[in-house]
């Protein structure tokens, strides 16, 4: 399989999550008047996905190391599709909480399997480039996905948003069926208890501070992805469409960095890239500190969300990288640990500010400084950042 296509194929099953979460962004406020509940409440629907993902996540890694990554793939899409029909006919915010968690964990079983995909096919900086690749047309889903959202709102309701994420998984797993050639599993003995996988995996510290400084990086985006209805709707007063379209303006950012830095790996380390993207998503987020104290108007106070969501053009392609070829074995473990822990750290951080939540824009915008700040201290030196097999 042509490497274009593979990772045209691979961001498409990994869209699935930012469908999940993105396209029902505009349609949170009709949500809660439907629910009679809160904008608050329905916005923990976020978090209820997230925590999903890292449970399906760890559930999935195993048997992406013990089975045929393809059948795994379709599996974790058709039960993504299922609960989107739970979804849109539930009529309790208890049922679609729970619904969102079984989404999750059939876009978890997908999505865990991507990481040993690549990691089959190349190492080091090329591996990188195919993440990055991966990630820059993956990126189109969570740009266009509110808009798409706003323009389901114009024809349809809220239910009418996951009916499409349903159709859209449908879609997918049949394109994974018909075009992904099946894979061979590890010749690593079967009996290997599951725990004991992951206790190998996590003898590597050097590959484990990659793995914290991805959830972080990776927390800042959902913290923004979990408040920003409360941030440019009731906040800013931004309509429904006008919010997609703001939404989207972070994939500018994005797409930009993400070409810059395929483009700089061909003669710079990942380590070093990966190194410089956190320190300007640290700058970005200290401006978000400044405009929020300083009441900044909506049309300024995009731009630092622009480039602190932006970062993560660079930040997953290489932490990814760098983390995933410090392994030879149980790449299916490693990359579930990976994937587990970014949306357990999303998922609690994106609970804990609208835990937080008080009418200002300060308990994400707080929540996002920590996370920058645990991001550059866990960074290894790029000295330790050999490759190191487990």
């Amino acid at each position: 399989m042509k490497k274009s296509n593979f990772a045209i194929l691979m961001a498409m099953v990994m869209a699935s999550g930012p469908f999940a979460v993105d396209a029902y962004l505009p349609g949170i406020p009709t949500m809660a008047e439907f629910l009679g509940t809160g904008i608050d409440a329905v916005a923990t629907t976020v978090s209820f996905y997230i925590f999903g993902m890292a449970l399906g996540q760890l559930i999935g890694g195993p048997m992406a190391d013990k089975f045929d990554k393809r059948n795994l793939i379709i599996i974790g899409l058709l039960l993504y599709a299922a609960s989107s029909l739970v979804i849109a006919t539930a009529t309790s915010l208890a049922v679609i909480q729970i619904a969102r968690v079984f989404q999750a964990i059939g876009g978890g079983f997908s999505i865990v399997c991507i990481a040993p995909l690549v990691r089959m096919r190349e190492t080091g900086n090329e591996a990188a480039k195919l993440f990055s690749l991966i990630a820059l047309i993956m990126v189109i889903a969570p740009a266009i996905a509110p808009t798409i959202g706003a323009l389901i709102l114009l024809v349809g309701n809220w239910q009418t948003i996951f009916y499409f994420t349903a159709a859209y998984s449908v879609f997918v797993a049949l394109l994974v069926w018909r075009s992904l050639p099946k894979s061979p599993v590890t010749t690593q003995p079967a009996a290997v208890a599951v725990h004991k996988r992951y206790l190998e995996v996590m003898k590597n510290k050097t590959a484990m501070r990659y793995l914290a400084v991805q959830a972080c990086g990776y927390s800042v985006m959902m913290v923004f992805v979990t408040n920003s209805s409360l941030i440019y709707q009731h906040h800013f007063g931004l309509s429904e469409q006008m919010f997609g379209l703001v939404f989207a303006a972070n994939t500018l950012v994005n797409v930009a960095v993400n070409r810059l830095n395929s483009y700089l790996l061909n003669s710079i380390p990942a380590s070093k890239l990966l190194q410089i993207a956190i320190l300007i998503q640290a700058v970005f987020v200290a401006a978000l500190i400044v405009l929020t104290a300083t009441d900044a108007p909506v049309s300024v106070y995009v731009l630092g969300i622009m480039g602190a969501v932006g970062m993560l053009g660079a930040i997953p392609p290489n932490s990814n990288s760098l983390f995933i070829s410090q392994y030879s074995e149980n790449t299916g473990a490693a990359s579930a640990l990976l994937g587990s822990a970014q949306f357990v750290a999303a998922s609690l951080a994106g609970g804990l500010s609208t835990l937080m939540y008080n009418g200002t824009l300060w308990p994400p915008v707080l929540t996002m400084t920590a996370l920058v700040v645990l991001s550059n201290l866990f960074l290894p030196r790029a000295a330790s950042s050999k490759l190191q097999t487990a």
